[in-house]
């Protein structure tokens, strides 16, 4: 049984669903009952079981029906799940080690578990789902999986089952939150071939399932009796007529009944035995195949198109050097030009002192890309409020601290008194490092840690004091929830909470986020996604809370500032470039989209394999209409593949261009294959969309819902003057700073694109 937070906290309140699941678990082992099978066969039960999160627990040993169902029941579920992230594969190696374990004393067993999860995993220390199952596997264990709830992620859940997945897996769900209850029908098929027992939805409440009365043992065969003396010869019979093989006749069936009723076999299995029998039908004979005339030879057919460009040439040899121009005379309106065309030296906005917290919640269900776009909107926010602190003691300027917390004791920090975040570019490289915990949520022992640890022995006397807290809304009830309101014991610090998730549309869901923002409503925001902390809207919202009052200051010729993007860092990312592959792009302009992907993959820090956790991989598809998809390569970390799929690659100079389709197709198409989902649940899945800014707008809305139920970002590079931005904000799911635009395809490869390009992914 999972119990991890994705289960218990999936539904109020806490652990109520990881109690469903343990109730359906005790029902399951009360209807496994002892009987003889055939006539031949005693069918006796043992169980064990065991819960797990980041951890296992054993809630039983193997041991008999009662004695399982009893542990089962002395345990509150509320108050006993493990509630943090998810290794299921350490607790398949646990669930075979305890097989192995138990003493079977010379019994021929078969061995069955049955897995309910949610298929979702936030790590793999025992080497992965699969490794682990085939472990099981491999000691004659037989491995069911049954969905803990709708809310599933079925690559995993069929990675667990045994094959084939018609019987192990079959769709199986012990609990639907939605209202339909248990259903046992297809496990207990299987682990118990002669009860077909379920539980049908009605309109009033459903009662609890009755037990079912136990038909007794049959009695002991009694002594042969002694030979009879032989009959005598019967007459020969005429011919009869030849009956087609594998009809079932009148007098056959009433043989069948007569010794069905001998067998003393419950009549549902007698039935269902006939209804087999009933079903051999007679196969039919191959048929004939006649190769038809010959047609005749066609027209000869059109001229083909020009072939590709041919890849560019060497560079010349450098020119020699130039005569040196004449000093230039002081002038106001060329110095305002420098200032016009030079980004660095734009006017600054200062804020004073400012000293911000952010307090972002960590756990498992919020999610690695979720977790992605909780530090993305921190720097986005941060570029927004003017210069960065030079110096932890400096008495101007913002110094900001980061936490990020998950279970008790998991809290990791950027304090404001770092020595080390003296830049912008320090600060954000300290953010992009900071890895996702997938744990339990302990959001009020979070707020305490923020106080006391960041801000009550480090502020500045001077400083406005700002905390910025980001959470799913669904907090660990084993915390403490009067640390709730901790901040507010001291009036000097403003309090901002944002509660991400569909919970928060609900009436009354509001408590918690006022409790934090010490009733200030309007310190209070909810959302129902976390790509909408990126939007553009809502960070000019925050930088208005944050720094109401700037003061704007034109900096003197010349300058020197910081660059806009952070150093590379080694970070899991898996990148989907989707080409539009349309007849609007152009050989020449295919050449240089070419030329670009080639850039990044021979600089990019690719993974070493394929369970890496650390580097990119890469895919490529070029798109066109609804049905119009080509692949360059799959998935894949190896630099080799990926060169050899753009050499190969052609142009295919497609009528039309429809991004929602092609969305759609590398979900279902590129990153699964085999039924197997291809992306790594630890990188951030980064969809690349590479366009001329025009392309049809069928299917658009589903494509971009596609990506968020996928958790993934999104980066889209738009040439050209004729684009439509409505589009590309769509694409970018409203992230700004998340479209990169040229004048023309050549900007691909300029050094400054290509490096900005680089950094933004990695």
């Amino acid at each position: 049984m999972d119990s991890s937070e994705s289960i218990a906290l999936q539904q109020p309140p806490p652990g109520s669903l990881v109690k469903k699941v343990a109730d359906w678990t005790r029902e399951f082992a009360l209807r496994l009952r002892e009987e003889v099978y055939n006539r031949q066969v005693k069918i006796s039960w043992l169980l064990g079981g065991l819960h797990f999160s980041q951890t296992q627990e054993l809630i039983s040993e193997i041991t008999s029906r009662e004695n399982f169902v009893r542990k089962m029941d002395g345990i509150d579920w509320l108050k006993s799940y493990l509630g943090k992230g998810t290794y299921t594969d350490c607790a398949l190696d646990k669930m075979t080690e305890e097989m192995q374990r138990h003493d079977l004393r010379g019994h021929n067993s078969v061995r069955f578990a049955v897995v309910v999860t949610d298929g979702h995993v936030t790590g793999a220390p025992c080497g992965g789902i699969k490794v682990s199952a085939e472990r099981a596997r491999d000691q004659r264990i037989s491995l069911f999986s049954v969905a803990a709830s709708k809310v599933v992620e079925e690559a995993g859940m069929n990675l667990i089952a045994s094959s084939p997945a018609g019987v192990y897996r079959s769709n199986y769900m012990a609990v639907n939150v939605t209202g339909v209850h248990w259903v046992y029908t297809g496990v207990l098929n299987h682990v118990e071939p002669n009860r077909n027992l379920f539980c049908v939805n009605s309109q009033g409440k459903i009662g609890r399932i009755g037990t079912y009365g136990c038909k007794g043992d049959p009695g002991e065969r009694g002594p042969d009796g002694y030979p009879g003396s032989a009959g005598d010869m019967g007459l020969a019979g005429d011919n009869g007529e030849k009956v087609p093989e594998r009809t079932f006749s009148l007098s056959r069936l009433l043989q069948y009944l007569l010794y069905y009723r001998n067998s003393r076999l419950s009549l549902c299995t007698v039935f269902y035995r006939l209804v087999g029998l009933l079903n051999l039908g007679d196969k039919g004979r191959d048929g004939f195949n006649y190769p038809g005339l010959r047609g005749e030879t066609g027209a000869r057919g059109n001229n083909g198109r020009p072939g590709p460009w041919g890849s560019r040439g060497n560079c010349g040899n450098k020119g020699e050097a130039g005569m040196k121009g004449p000093n230039g005379e002081p002038d106001c309106d060329v110095m305002s030009y420098i200032r016009e065309t030079c980004g660095c030296c734009d006017c600054e906005k200062r804020c004073g002192a400012l000293d911000i917290v952010f307090v972002i919640d960590s756990s498992e269900s919020v999610g690695l890309t979720n977790f992605t776009l909780e530090k993305n909107f921190v720097i986005n926010t941060i570029n927004r409020l003017g210069s960065m602190a030079t110096h932890p003691h400096s008495e101007t300027g913002t110094r900001v601290g980061v936490v990020q917390y998950s279970h008790n004791g998991t809290f990791e920090a950027i304090r404001l008194n770092d020595s080390n975040i003296d830049s912008i570019s320090a600060f954000k490289v300290a953010v992009k490092n900071l890895q996702w915990i997938a744990g339990g949520t302990w959001t009020p022992s979070a707020l305490k840690f923020a106080y006391d640890h960041l801000i009550r022995d480090s502020r500045r006397t001077r400083a406005k004091v700002s905390v910025v807290v980001i959470t799913d809304g669904r907090f660990d009830p084993r915390d403490d929830d009067s640390l709730l309101t901790y901040l507010c014991d001291d009036p000097s610090v403003d309090v901002n909470a944002i509660g991400v998730g569909d919970m928060f549309g609900r009436e009354g869901q509001h408590e918690s986020l006022e409790s934090i923002a010490c009733q200030r409503h309007d310190r209070v925001t909810g959302m129902t996604r976390f790509a909408d902390l990126v939007a553009d809207n809502f960070i000019d919202r925050m930088e208005s809370v944050l720094c109401p009052e700037p003061v704007i200051v034109c900096p003197d010729l010349p300058c020197v500032t910081e660059p806009e993007v952070a150093q590379c860092i080694d970070r899991p990312v898996d990148l989907v470039f989707l080409l539009d592959g349309s007849e609007r792009l152009g050989h020449e302009n295919f050449n240089q989209v070419r030329d670009f992907v080639q850039h990044l993959a021979n600089h990019l820090t690719l993974a070493q394999d394929k369970n890496d956790r650390q580097g990119a991989r890469m895919a490529l598809l070029q798109y066109g209409g609804e049905a119009e998809h080509h692949l360059a390569f799959h998935m894949t970390h190896d630099l080799p593949s990926i060169l050899e799929g753009l050499a190969s690659m052609d142009y295919h100079d497609m009528s039309s261009s429809m991004v929602g389709a092609a969305i759609s197709h590398t979900v279902d198409h590129v990153l699964t294959r085999l039924n197997v989902r291809q992306t790594r649940h630890h990188a951030e899945l980064n969809f690349v969309f590479i366009t001329d800014g025009v392309t049809g707008r069928k299917g658009l809305e589903e494509g971009v819902d596609t990506m968020r139920n996928n958790q993934a970002v999104s980066t889209v590079i738009a040439m050209g003057t004729d684009v439509e931005q409505e589009v590309l904000e769509k694409l970018a799911l409203k992230d700004q700073y998340a479209i990169f635009k040229g004048t023309d395809f050549y900007e691909l490869n300029k050094h400054s694109f290509l490096d900005r390009f680089h950094q933004w992914v990695c």
